[in-house]
């Protein structure tokens, strides 16, 4: 069956992203601690904007976004994963639906578009086939996230078996994906951003093995 729709995590995908771990501010990971425990969901996310809002209550919204934009430049530096501006334009050319599924916040998407030089329409991604974690309130690998891409998949006529979701994490990206029937393509050509999480690429559950996003254009007619 052929493949009509390619689905792209973001951080370690699309973007270029070495961080892990918690965030060095020890009082913004007890206040989204507080979050996340308050949450009647198994993996909860959060609107940052929420939690400084509760940590700076003198500031106005713009103040807090701008507070919330300069501690994720400072704490994630990111820049564009090679060829992925020409991945997405090329798969867009030939017809593809495109769209993210990613653990995301508000500044998201605008450092995306930064980073890759367009706007996502411009990139050939279809905001309706967009789902990010701090919207939803649930994280990536909850399948409630998978399952709301594959539902408004369904309604366009595309099954999950016509889907590629691309990610670089085989716990968040490619268990989750294959759970709800996409096909899957595991990111492996940067040994410093692929998460295994103990497992090795011979057992990552994966369709497909990338080294470079750039594979996906002529792949894809192959799956």
């Amino acid at each position: 069956m052929a493949i009509r729709a390619v689905l792209f995590d973001i951080y370690g995908t699309l973007l270029v992203s070495h961080a892990g771990g918690s965030h060095p501010d020890p009082q913004l990971r007890q206040a989204i601690a507080r979050a996340h425990a308050a949450s009647p969901y198994s993996f909860p996310e959060v609107d940052i904007r929420e939690v400084y809002s509760e940590l700076h209550p003198k500031l106005e919204p713009v103040e807090i976004e701008a507070l919330a934009l300069e501690q994720e430049h400072a704490f994630n530096p990111v820049s564009a994963m090679p060829g992925a501006t020409e991945t997405l334009q090329a798969l867009s050319s030939a017809g593809m639906q495109l769209g993210l599924v990613s653990n995301a916040q508000f500044y998201t998407v605008p450092i995306l578009e930064e980073c890759l030089g367009a706007s996502i329409m411009g990139l050939g991604i279809d905001p309706d086939l967009c789902q990010f974690s701090y919207l939803l309130r649930r994280a990536k690998p909850d399948l409630f996230v998978f399952e709301t891409a594959r539902d408004t998949l369904a309604r366009r006529g595309i099954s999950a078996a016509e889907t590629l979701y691309v990610g670089n994490d085989v716990l968040k990206d490619i268990d989750p994906a294959r759970s709800v029937g996409f096909r899957t393509a595991l990111l492996a050509g940067d040994p410093q951003m692929l998460r295994l999480h103990g497992r090795n690429l011979a057992d990552s559950g994966a369709n497909w093995l990338l080294n470079d996003l750039r594979e996906i254009i002529a792949g894809v007619a192959q799956l």
